[in-house]
């Protein structure tokens, strides 16, 4: 299988996330796409760099989508280490 390409139009790259290929896609001024590939996994992610070249207001939506959904994440996280405690 290969590590990416395509399936029905929707990107997907399996290999292991750089650095390198982190900034590139999300934050890649020469690049004029807003949604580029994913790092890792199928489907696209946010190119802020170009987002926010393009629009200001959008970029600060996009950021505090970004956090938020990353703050609800680190919550059941919690969430689920505080019931995994009180089973012990």
């Amino acid at each position: 299988m290969k590590k990416t390409g395509k399936i029905l139009f929707i990107p997907y790259d399996l290999r292991f996330p750089t650095l390198s290929r982190i900034r590139e896609r999300m934050w890649n001024r020469e690049d004029p796409r807003i949604f580029t590939p994913r790092v890792f996994g199928a489907g696209w992610t946010v190119n802020f760099a170009t987002l926010k070249d393009r629009s200001t207001p959008g970029f600060v939506i996009a950021i505090a989508l970004f956090a938020l959904i990353y703050l609800n994440g680190l919550r059941n996280i919690k969430k689920s280490i505080d019931r995994r405690r009180g089973r012990l």
